[in-house]
């Protein structure tokens, strides 16, 4: 595979980069089977979240 900036495969915007043929499906697939799997490396993690509505000036939450 020719040389392509690892930029152009940022999964935020690869799909908009094949289809404006800046990159090929095959040079992504090809990049795809080099990355190296860290997935069990990671942790998951949980975030409570605690909304906080304003009326009138009085504070109230909801739980």
């Amino acid at each position: 595979m020719s040389q392509v900036d690892d930029t152009l495969f940022d999964v935020r915007y690869v799909e908009r980069f094949i289809a404006e043929g800046r990159v090929t499906r095959e040079q992504y697939d090809e990049w795809l089977k080099g990355v190296e799997d860290c997935s069990k490396q990671g942790e998951e993690s949980g975030v409570r979240m605690q909304a906080v509505w304003f009326r009138a000036g009085q504070q109230s939450h909801d739980e």
